[in-house]
């Protein structure tokens, strides 16, 4: 360890110092030495004194505080743990409760924090005022914490550059090219001959390694040689210098030195030299109205060299040393404005090794500042021109070691594990265990977070994976993307189109199913780890059937709906609305009773009263709805047993039943059928599409009505591109699409087939010969083999046990002949301007 950080060890003993020093004359050179920091030459001196004052318990005492003392500055921190043990049990800290704190921060410089809690909970005790001591409490509570709860930063020692020596405060020697790092080491060849007085180690130089291009393209990759900075030695002497910053051309160079002199106490200086071809010129001190009898270290300067950011003990700052801020006009001139960086930074600790990135991130080292053990590294946002609170950078970039002198490279570079950029990465340096020496360069990343949302979409009824759903998601960043479900009902949206800090929406939707449930929302807001996120959806299919609505029940002969009864049309209401794109049909029932044209007139006005409800006091588009009287037309069918009151009595009906007039007629129990009749006078709606479009010149505007004539056809709603006539159907249960042709026969699409019969919604059974229509070795259907559906429905009009020819490139799922529609279901007609399949 050497000097320049050796100095913040100094201001924690000088009280001590100058309130214990004695005029004893063996000790007076020990003393002295001491006073003006020359810690190896007293160490040596207090040990040889120590022998000739031994019936002087008193002088013993001080003696061997002052030889720990000097093993805790020089960094011996095993050998001043003894000292101070020793004088622990002789109550030294009954009048020198110092050595509390010096054996508390011994213990939390080991990562022993429950032994260093124990030492400065009895520090605090006898020395409440001392505001140290609880910021140091509060950090060996926290650190238990982020020890085991470190950040995604992974941390590596740089061993490709690092001595057995002291090696740190990497900075970069050209900051726009991140090329080269300027670094300083006391390692062996450095240009200082002996060792140096405070430390008794070899003084320390400032060295450089530069990155050359290579075909490597993994970070760090590779760096030359060690060099010294100066081969001439006009900026490294044989004195201290360390802790360089370089201008944003890397001509200009200011760092700390530390000249000595024989006859005089000398402190540590920011210099300048500026590049002259390969060397450099003589360094010159930098001015800016300094008491040359305190220490200006660790300069950091920023690219236009207007502003110097460094430490210093000088007088009026927080506490031991302070991070300041010095600006000039301009680069030639003298720094005449000097700034401490404020409470928010500084403490009554020491606040050193500032570095700056961009413009409003100020990175310094800190033990006054709830930490690890020594100096942690923290970082202040720069808003405004002022320092806000400062933050630890946490474990593992701060250990129980000292912290210190973190860069940051900016040049891009993939993280071979995600492929992605690394989201930072840069160096520091640390004297933490594990290190090749005292101090050591540390490399650091900080890998990309990854993530990726995916889901399946399942049918909310038969539970079979949907394919061909449409997925649309949305991010709060305002991109966008759209896929579809494959074959097993999965979608996913990968790492490329999934980015942290953002909230995304989902919406799924597949023709034939309710807009219902579709939606969907997650974030990755406060997410710290890559994370797979999971959105799975189960839609409900429209039913081919007509929904009944809630009871309405009209005044006798009378068709407008009573404002009890609206509330049975908010169903209606809010299925439409969360269902923005489907056309219904509001269909009004009668039972058999009365002549069948007042049935049907009574119907239509009804179905109308419903819709005129839904447009005028809803605004639902009239073009979304269409008010069809049927009469005593369609008699209800029973889809499931059904089991209703009438009278007080409890009837059922059962599965298949069709409620017509004749089947009404043939029950024995009066009661039972007049139940049947009021089955029958309902009110329900069918989807007749799910494609609606507002049109342009409707939008704001009040929709007229559309003419209402009374229906008592059979008909299928369809749509009609060109000459193309398509809708939807139910096979087995599941929506499907299909188109009309010509023939007599349906085709089924292969690709639906193969996925049906792996989801064991068919089988190998429902085939027409199995061994010809199945492949043995493989598994897969033979094209042009037959496939009984066993049930197939288009609208109300059902047929069972279809065979179908299963056939590659389709345009739809299901191609049906019109002839087969026509002996199925009987001759029928195109409406183009109702878009409907109507049997004659």
């Amino acid at each position: 360890m050497i000097q320049i950080k050796k100095l913040l060890a100094v201001v924690l003993c000088a009280v001590c110092l100058f309130t214990t020093v004695t005029n004893a004359q063996p000790l007076r050179e020990a003393d002295y030495a001491f006073k003006h920091t020359q810690y190896e030459k007293a160490l040596e001196e207090y040990k040889k004194g120590i022998r000739k004052i031994k019936s002087n318990p008193i002088e013993v005492r001080r003696v061997t505080f002052q030889i720990a003392e000097c093993y805790r500055i020089m960094g011996d921190l095993k050998r001043a743990e003894q000292q101070y043990t020793r004088l622990e049990k002789k109550n030294y800290q009954k009048d020198n409760p110092i050595i509390l704190f010096h054996l508390g921060s011994i213990y939390n410089l080991r990562g022993e924090y429950d032994g260093a809690l124990k030492y400065y909970n009895n520090y605090k005790k006898r020395v409440p005022e001392d505001t140290r001591v609880d910021t140091r409490i509060e950090g060996c509570q926290k650190a238990k914490l982020w020890t085991e709860n470190p950040t995604r930063y992974e941390v590596e020692n740089f061993k490709k550059i690092n001595s057995k020596q002291d090696d740190w405060a990497p900075r970069w020697g050209n900051p726009t090219k991140f090329n080269q790092i300027i670094f300083t080491s006391n390692r062996d060849g450095s240009t200082g001959k002996g060792n140096d007085q405070w430390t008794g180690e070899a003084f320390s130089d400032l060295y450089r390694t530069d990155k050359p291009k290579s075909k490597n393209t993994e970070w760090p990759g590779e760096w030359s040689p060690v060099q010294p900075l100066d081969e001439e030695e006009n900026v490294n002497s044989p004195f201290n210098e360390g802790e360089a910053s370089v201008n944003e051309k890397g001509t200009t160079v200011y760092f700390t030195k530390c000249p000595q002199d024989k006859k005089k106490v000398m402190g540590c200086y920011i210099y300048t030299a500026s590049k002259r071809g390969k060397s450099w010129s003589e360094p010159q001190r930098v001015e800016m109205n300094q008491d040359t009898a305190y220490n200006y270290v660790h300069p950091f300067i920023t690219p236009d060299e207007l502003t110097l950011f460094f430490a210093s003990n000088k007088p009026g700052g927080q506490g031991g040393y302070d991070i300041y801020k010095a600006t000039r006009e301009k680069k030639s001139g003298k720094f005449t404005k000097v700034e401490n960086c404020g409470e928010n930074v500084n403490t009554p600790g020491q606040e050193v090794f500032p570095t700056l990135r961009g413009d409003s991130l100020l990175y310094f080292s800190s033990d006054g500042h709830p930490g690890m053990g020594g100096l942690d590294i923290f970082v202040s946002v720069i808003k405004n021109g002022v320092c806000q609170p400062a933050e630890n950078l946490l474990y593992p970039i701060n250990s129980n070691g000292d912290d210190m002198s973190i860069i940051f490279d900016d040049t891009p570079a993939v993280d071979p594990k995600s492929k992605f950029d690394y989201t930072e990465k840069g160096y520091f340096s640390s004297n933490r265990l594990g290190g090749r020496g005292g101090d050591d360069i540390y490399y650091f990343i900080l890998r990309p977070l990854v993530y990726s949302i995916a889901g399946f979409v399942k049918d909310a009824v038969t539970l079979q994976y949907l394919d061909g759903v449409d997925v649309d998601l949305v991010g709060s960043d305002g991109a966008s993307y759209k896929t579809q479900t494959d074959v097993k009902g999965h979608y996913e949206f990968d790492k490329n189109k999934i980015k942290g800090n953002t909230t995304y929406t989902l919406v799924v939707k597949k023709r034939g199913y309710w807009e219902e449930n579709n939606t969907a929302s997650q974030t990755t807001i406060g997410l710290s780890e890559n994370t797979d996120l999971k959105q799975d959806f189960n839609l409900t299919p429209i039913p081919p059937e007509p929904i009944i609505l809630p009871e309405i029940l009209y005044p006798f002969d009378e068709a407008y709906l009573e404002k009890q009864y609206k509330d049975s049309m908010l169903f209606l209401y809010n299925v439409m609305i969360k269902n923005p794109t489907i056309v219904v049909e509001l269909r009004s029932h009668t039972d058999y009773k009365g002549s069948d044209t007042y049935n049907e007139a009574l119907s239509q006005r009804r179905a109308q009263s419903c819709v005129d409800f839904l447009v005028s006091e809803k605004h639902i588009p009239a073009d979304r709805i269409i008010p069809k009287g049927y009469g005593e037309y369609r008699p209800r069918k029973i889809y499931t047993d059904l089991v209703c009151k009438y009278n007080g009595k409890t009837y059922t009906f059962p599965k298949g039943t069709e409620l017509t007039e004749s089947y009404i007629n043939s029950l024995s129990d009066k009661n039972m059928q007049e139940a049947a009749n009021a089955l029958n006078r309902r009110t329900e709606f069918i989807v007749l599409s799910t494609d609606y479009v507002p049109k342009s010149d409707s939008i704001g505007k009040a929709v007229s009505k559309p003419q209402i004539v009374v229906v008592n056809e059979r008909f299928i709603p369809v749509m009609i591109n060109d000459k193309t006539v398509s809708g939807q159907c139910y096979a087995n249960n599941k929506s499907f699409d299909f188109q009309i042709a010509k023939g007599n026969v349906v085709y089924m699409d292969y690709k639906t087939a193969t996925n049906m019969l792996k989801d064991m919604i068919i089988t190998a059974k429902d085939f027409d010969g199995t061994e010809k229509a199945i492949k043995q070795e493989d598994g897969s259907i033979i094209e042009n083999s037959v496939l009984y559906i066993s049930e197939f429905r288009i609208g109300d009009e059902v047929v069972e046990n279809v065979p179908v020819i299963v056939k590659k490139g389709l345009g739809a799922t299901f191609v049906i002949g019109g002839d087969y529609i026509q002996s199925e279901w009987g001759y029928y007609r195109i409406d183009n301007d109702r878009k409907m399949l109507i049997f004659e």
